[in-house]
């Protein structure tokens, strides 16, 4: 009789940790890498002219941003959760990313198909007084470990600050951009571009940069 309620016992000890268990397991909150698609987009396609940009409309979340080829374009996100693609290359790649428009709203895993053909004639090079995103200095030496950020910036024609755009390079192996500041770090030895971009006219200019 002992030994049956012992057993009773040890079975009921037994239910009360995996009903704890199982409470605390499903209370933890799943994380962005854990997160599963609701339904797959496919947008129409874009075309865009090289040095030139397009920025998508605003969500309320994005993860996973993925570029198929970072030799026709380079994307990132901003701060308003928007994803910006710009134009580096000639070819055709996708850009694909899940994003939602709410927050009570699922995952969707969204491509962009992107086509790259021409030059566009808002490149860095042009006149103040022309439409684009100009520098002052176009060409930039930096060395290994030291760090530069571009001034005298102007977008048609207007000064802006290099916290008004966003920044992406071509290869962060060689030099990084923090996206935000501008503020380009040299990595190693080598050359890159590195892309602004004006959010609201979606212009681009470019830096190139030589690390040594």
């Amino acid at each position: 009789m002992k030994r049956l309620w012992n057993q009773k016992r040890i079975g009921t000890l037994l239910a009360l940790v995996v009903g704890i268990f199982a409470a605390f397991h499903f209370a933890v909150p799943v994380s962005a890498g854990e997160e599963i698609a609701a339904s797959n987009l496919i947008l129409g396609s874009i075309t865009l002219k090289e040095n030139s940009s397009y920025v998508s409309e605003e969500y309320a979340g994005v993860i996973n941003l993925n570029v198929k080829n970072t030799d026709i374009v380079c994307a990132s996100i901003d701060s308003q959760n928007r994803v910006v693609i710009t134009a580096v290359g000639s070819g055709s790649t996708t850009v694909s990313y899940w994003c939602r428009h709410s927050v009570s709203e699922g995952w969707v895993n969204t491509i962009v198909p992107v086509t790259v053909s021409g030059q566009s004639s808002s490149a860095a090079t042009v006149n103040a007084d022309e439409a684009g995103v100009v520098f002052a200095q176009q060409n930039v030496n930096v060395g290994r470990g030291a760090s530069y950020t571009a001034n005298d910036i102007k977008v048609n024609g207007i000064s802006t600050g290099a916290a008004n755009l966003l920044w992406v390079s071509s290869s962060d192996a060689v030099a990084s951009v923090n996206k935000t500041t501008g503020e380009i770090q040299g990595v190693s030895a080598g050359t890159a571009t590195v892309y602004a971009i004006d959010p609201n006219t979606k212009y681009c200019g470019y830096l190139n940069v030589t690390v040594s």
